[in-house]
């Protein structure tokens, strides 16, 4: 018999015999997950800087995971494009049973550890990249010989999990995040409180490391590609309110600058042309607030690129 919290029975579910006591049970609950993220905060801060340091450089973001854990994966880097402007080839998710296992179960694929070992190297996983692994009961081995072998070729590892008393994969320099949801509302299923914790967890991170690398700036997604009318509409307000500009001339900047937001507001405080505004950005490592900081000596040319660099470095 599994030892994991996640497998084990909650008494209190035993006298639900109906949708509404079902329906009190899961609200009774809600506060067991966010007392379970709340206390895995420090471990999620480092990953955050993980992802980020990771996005920074030339590296991937892999994920490894099992049935709902894998589909959470899926989900969460299909948003990192669009919100994001993350390359599909900067982001992966392995899922074990490989993409059948998006949309339906497949039986027995969570114990293939030779599969997780394999999708791994397949990948050339390196130092650059970070590789998150997930697996609610901690007892996937898919995801344990995958996080594994991504450890022996250098790579950063962060392991989630819903039991305190896995093993966290090695070699060592894992960090392990617990979401200690405990038992569910049907034993052992975990696509309730383990995986709606995993989710927040996973939105956190990714969110946090944007954050810390500039990419979202006063609760804006900057690095958004208005590629639909809708996000060409939530682009042209992003940049008129940013740049407390009308949107006809938020148009005009968006097109001066390729469809840069980031490059577009820069432009709308410095009255630059865009080649000059991105080296200053570049400079700044792409913090819109690092410019904001320093627009009058920037705007007046009293400050150079190499010297909003120097500040960048000490930020």
């Amino acid at each position: 018999m599994s030892s994991s919290p996640t497998e084990g029975l909650d008494p209190s579910t035993l006298e639900i015999k109906s949708a509404e006591q079902c329906w009190e049970h899961f609200e009774s609950g809600e506060s067991g997950v966010q007392e379970a993220i709340s206390r895995a905060r420090e471990s999620v801060l480092v990953a955050s800087s993980l992802w980020a340091e990771t996005m920074r450089g030339t590296g991937r973001v892999i994920g490894l995971g099992a049935g709902t854990s894998g589909r959470l994966l899926a989900l969460e880097m299909a948003e990192w494009g669009p919100t994001f402007s993350v390359p599909e080839d900067r982001c992966y998710a392995l899922v074990a049973g490989g993409d059948m296992a998006l949309t339906r179960a497949v039986e027995g694929a969570e114990d293939d550890g030779d599969a997780g070992r394999k999708a791994i190297e397949d990948l050339k996983v390196s130092e650059n990249d970070l590789v998150l692994g997930i697996s609610a009961s901690g007892m996937a081995d898919f995801v344990a010989q995958g996080l594994e072998a991504a450890g022996s070729l250098g790579a950063k590892r962060v392991f989630i999990t819903g039991n305190p008393a896995a093993v966290v994969p090695g070699p060592g320099g894992v960090i392990p995040i617990l979401i200690a949801t405990g038992s569910e509302t049907v034993a052992g299923s975990t696509r309730l409180r383990a995986a709606t914790a995993t989710h927040r967890i996973l939105q956190r991170i990714s969110t946090m490391g944007a954050l810390r690398l500039g990419w979202i700036y006063r609760g804006r997604m900057v690095m958004m590609k208005p590629t639909n009318r809708k996000l060409r509409a939530r682009a042209l307000t992003i940049v008129s309110q940013l740049a407390d500009v009308s949107e006809k001339r938020a148009d005009s900047l968006i097109s001066m600058c390729s469809n840069d937001l980031r490059l577009a507001v820069a432009c709308g405080w410095l009255g630059k042309p865009a080649k000059e505004t991105e080296t200053l950005l570049d400079a700044a490592q792409g913090q819109l607030e690092l410019i904001w900081q320093y627009l009058e000596p920037l705007k007046e040319g009293s400050m150079t690129s190499n010297q909003l660099a120097e500040r960048s470095d000490g930020a």
